[in-house]
């Protein structure tokens, strides 16, 4: 199918983009964006989820404001990247794998970032989904990606499966996964980046008994 040609690309593109990722990205979006748009999520006492790590930017950033992070990525490449970045932070845990299949096994996170990651997956409400399950209920998660845009380059390129999204579609995939209190804002352009401008989206799970009372009040 095409969204599984697409994310083939997709796959090649991240085990040979490692070691110029970093330069790639700060080029497309500018200095550190991703680290603004979290600043609000942080609690010290926290286990927050760095949800398609990559080179652990974020993990870094992430691990001296909470107790702990569990960064998870599917590539190899990546992952020995965020290892070296990581090699003197204690409180980071890198583990491999699927964002639709997270090897985490039950609720343990009080938040969650998904940072510029989401337009590589075919299934974006499935890895929304599978975000719930190991958030806490009353857990935050935090989408960073890339606003609707039609550079159809990037497919070929970078593997992107998506050219970003809708704001009505972000919204209702988290809220088809549990979430409620969604907020979805454009984050600003940092200066000379190249590349489609961004949102931040942010999202709490339902509360134990709430996702069940929400779906009565629909069919009643």
């Amino acid at each position: 199918t095409i969204l599984a040609e697409r994310q083939s690309r997709s796959q090649a593109f991240f085990s040979s983009a490692a070691g110029e990722w970093d330069r790639l990205r700060r080029e497309m979006f500018g200095e550190r964006v991703d680290l603004h748009a979290v600043a609000g999520l942080l609690d010290e006492d926290w286990v927050v989820g760095d949800l398609g790590c990559g080179t652990g930017q974020v993990a870094a950033a992430l691990a001296p404001c909470v107790r702990q992070v569990i960064a998870v990525d599917r590539s190899r490449a990546m992952l020995r990247a965020a290892r070296q970045r990581l090699a003197a932070v204690r409180n980071v845990e890198l583990r491999q794998g699927e964002l639709d299949a997270l090897p985490i096994e039950r609720p343990t996170l009080d938040a969650a970032t998904i940072c510029l990651v989401l337009h590589h997956t075919a299934d974006p409400l499935a890895v929304l989904r599978e975000t719930a399950r190991v958030l806490r209920p009353g857990g935050r998660v935090l989408v960073i990606d890339m606003l609707e845009h039609d550079r159809h380059e990037y497919q070929q390129r970078m593997g992107n499966v998506w050219l970003g999204f809708a704001h009505a579609q972000i919204t209702g995939w988290l809220e088809d996964a549990g979430f409620d209190r969604v907020r979805l804002r454009p984050l600003p352009p940092a200066p000379q980046a190249s590349g489609p401008a961004l949102f931040a989206a942010a999202a709490r799970r339902h509360e134990a008994g709430e996702q069940a009372t929400d779906s009565q009040r629909r069919t009643s």
